[in-house]
């Protein structure tokens, strides 16, 4: 029975890791594309002036791709964690 236990308690430990990680990442790439809007913002008009009018299109499609994926993530983390929240209250016995 302890190797069952022990067992789970390691697999809890390396799916927790796992997910602060990926979330550590997300706000460290979520940072960066925030930084990038803003020099995109400031840099826009110079690019328009210059007959960059495709590149500017083409950035504006890469910052709205980007969101909608944001958003999309968001809610599945959303998900989970209210998932998480459940469990935890309903079988507190797992120790999530």
């Amino acid at each position: 029975m302890r190797q069952i236990r022990d067992a789970l308690a390691h697999g809890k430990r390396s799916i927790g890791r796992v997910w602060n990680h990926a979330v550590e990442f997300a706000g460290h790439v979520d940072n960066a594309m925030s930084i990038g809007k803003r020099v995109f913002g400031a840099l826009h008009p110079i690019i328009q002036n210059y007959g960059g009018s495709s590149v500017n299109k083409a950035i504006m499609s890469g910052i709205q791709s980007y969101d909608s994926s944001r958003h999309e993530i968001m809610g599945h983390h959303n998900n989970v964690q209210a998932m998480l929240g459940r469990l935890r209250k309903v079988v507190p016995e797992i120790d999530l």
